[in-house]
């Protein structure tokens, strides 16, 4: 399948065990899944094009999800982001939704994060 065909979840989280359920629950519905222990490795593996989109958590150690998001928007780079995180401030999803994040879940995440991962990949 060309890369422009291909949808894909890419999943950051520095949370081993975060990524690993996170990916099976996202198989179970026959997603591609990608997933990276950090923003950095991150960077590193992602290739832009195709319909994807990124689930990112915020807390990560180097370069936090937030500092990711900015830095994507900052080279126009549009994949729809969706923050998974622990941290349920006010603050922070509001900074989040100026640097365009896609959507906010707070930890743990039900059955809406898969309606939103649809919506997102229809926007990618």
């Amino acid at each position: 399948m060309a890369l422009a065909d291909r949808e894909t979840i890419y999943i950051v989280d520095d949370d081993e065990s975060v990524r690993d359920s996170a990916r099976a629950l996202l198989e179970s519905y026959d997603l591609t899944v990608e997933d990276f222990a950090s923003a950095r490795a991150f960077l590193e593996g992602y290739e832009v094009g195709g319909k994807a989109c990124l689930l990112l958590d915020l807390n990560m150690p180097d370069m936090d999800g937030l500092e990711l998001l900015e830095w994507l928007r900052g080279r126009q780079i549009a994949i729809p982001v969706i923050i998974v995180s622990a941290q349920n401030d006010a603050e922070v999803q509001e900074r989040a939704r100026r640097a365009g994040a896609f959507a906010f879940f707070e930890k743990p995440v039900d059955d809406s994060l898969i309606a939103a991962i649809g919506q997102a990949l229809k926007a990618a």
